[in-house]
């Protein structure tokens, strides 16, 4: 693959990694993740709270609660369910 192509295909991966850190329900900073091998899209998360967790990412102070996954965290996680 061409330099210009691997380029087009990196610029898509980040529009639709920005596409989903607005599925977070974080209100301090939004951030998505995708996992891609062989320009295939493997996996995809964004951050939040674990499964079992109430949806919620910030305390009454709007700081992050330590159980908050990354959006990496999350798109690994995902794989492997």
């Amino acid at each position: 693959m061409t330099d210009k192509k691997q380029e087009k295909y990196d610029r898509a991966y980040i529009r639709m990694a920005l596409e989903w850190a607005k599925l977070s329900h974080c209100k301090r900073k939004q951030v998505g993740a995708l996992i891609v091998k062989n320009r295939m899209i493997i996996s995809d998360g964004y951050n939040g709270t674990p499964s079992g967790f109430e949806n919620c990412c910030e305390d009454e102070n709007e700081k992050t609660h330590w159980y908050v996954l990354h959006a990496e965290a999350n798109a690994i996680l995902k794989t492997a369910s």
